[in-house]
């Protein structure tokens, strides 16, 4: 690698460090730091912008520093355009800022580093009723501030509430691309499913490849599903309701990135509404209300998805301390963020929407240990992030990546 200066790298080589010292500072460094060292050279852009410099700064940058959050903007003011980041002991870190942001309402899970973020769309209404709804979606890297449109896809269309899509990012490493998901519904037709890959010549959507019929189960049938999609173990997962009418029976439908094919997943032995969908130490992970009455909650991990084993990763009660003292039973809901030192530790937030009145003090963002109990305070007295920071947004763990959001 060629030093940044225009001096004979031949005679400037007894100064120099070894090309592997550099390339190895360079991938602790973060996203932002590492992205402009591509300046100082043509070879070091090179160096720095190839796929194993990118895979390596994946790995070395995220050793040390998670929790990382970034935060959107509440989507009440209808000022703030902000995007912000932060991990504890750090200070909160402007992202971007867009307007486009200043709509934005919710986020998929993070793959690599990069997430698709939604803002609100047109409806289209006629007789009082909604029969389109086309939201604006984008990609993503909260470590780089880097922000992509999506094309449009197909409109989803029908009376409320199945005029709605779904999206999901996952990365497919045979042809180390991302691929973005969408599931959309189209009235009384069934549900269809679109993928657009990033950073490819074709520029739009298309059917899976995979699938004979290019179809997907009839799982993805009406509003209700719990809520963001999931990417692991090469697969995107939602948990979905297999009914056009309300009830409580939901299932797992799963999506191979790599060979653009639907299953359906056995669920774990367990009341599958409420659920949440979230990732452990890079296995699915599901976490459900066991008993709402005594703030009872379960974690269950896919350990093997070919033969759909789960395991009980732990019972977190809110009713016993230290969690008792932490404020979590303020909320009617408790959002699992993900999980810190390989799935060690797991963050938890209140559900920003299930807090009545403007308690601003129920808004609690905490890591707890299921091994010993122990209970992290993220909003503590004194920390760099508030409680009011935190209240009405949405907020999601990213890892640095160096990873693009495409053209």
């Amino acid at each position: 690698m060629a030093p940044p200066c225009k001096q004979d790298p031949e005679e400037s080589a007894s100064s120099s460090l070894p090309d592997e010292l550099i390339e190895d500072i360079f991938a602790r460094m973060p996203a932002k730091s590492a992205q402009r060292c591509r300046c100082l050279s043509r070879a070091w852009a090179a160096a720095l912008s190839s796929r194993s410099f990118i895979n390596r700064h994946l790995l070395l940058a995220n050793l040390r520093g998670s929790p990382r959050l970034f935060i959107l903007p509440k989507h009440e003011s209808g000022t703030d355009t902000t995007m912000h980041a932060w991990s504890p002991g750090h200070p909160l870190v402007v992202v971007r800022r867009d307007e486009r942001l200043r709509r934005a309402v919710s986020v998929t899970s993070q793959c690599r580093g990069l997430v698709v973020l939604k803002a609100g769309g047109l409806l289209e209404i006629c007789f009082d009723r909604v029969t389109s709804y086309n939201p604006d979606y984008y990609v993503c890297n909260p470590s780089t501030g880097q922000m992509t449109a999506l094309p449009k896809g197909k409109v989803a269309f029908g009376m409320f509430p199945h005029n709605h899509d779904n999206l999901g990012i996952g990365y497919d490493a045979s042809i180390q691309k991302h691929k973005v998901v969408r599931l959309y519904c189209r009235g009384a037709l069934p549900p269809a499913c679109e993928v657009y890959v990033l950073n490819s010549s074709a520029g739009h959507w298309r059917p899976p490849t995979g699938a004979a019929n290019r179809a997907m189960p009839s799982g993805f049938a009406s509003l209700c599903c719990t809520d963001q999609s999931v990417f692991a173990q090469g697969h995107l997962y939602w948990a979905v309701q297999p009914h056009r009418k309300f009830n409580h029976e939901r299932i797992i439908i799963s999506f191979s990135i790599s060979e653009e094919e639907f299953e359906i997943l056995p669920p774990p032995p367990m009341d599958m509404y409420p659920c949440r969908l979230t990732e452990l130490d890079g296995c699915l992970c599901l976490f459900n209300n066991a008993d709402k009455y005594k703030h009872s909650y379960d974690i269950w991990v896919l350990r093997d998805h070919r033969m759909g084993s789960w395991d009980l990763h732990c019972r977190i009660s809110l009713d016993t301390a230290p969690l008792a003292d932490t404020k979590l039973i303020h909320s009617s809901g408790v959002i699992p963020l993900g999980s810190v030192d390989d799935g060690s530790r797991i963050l938890l937030r209140t559900d920003p929407h299930a807090i009545l009145g403007q308690n601003s003090k129920a808004h609690q963002l905490v890591i707890y240990r299921p091994a010993t109990g122990d209970v992290e305070d993220l909003l503590a007295c004194g920390g760099l992030i508030a409680r009011d920071t935190m209240a009405k947004r949405v907020a999601a763990p990213y890892e640095e990546s160096l990873e693009s959001t495409g053209s």
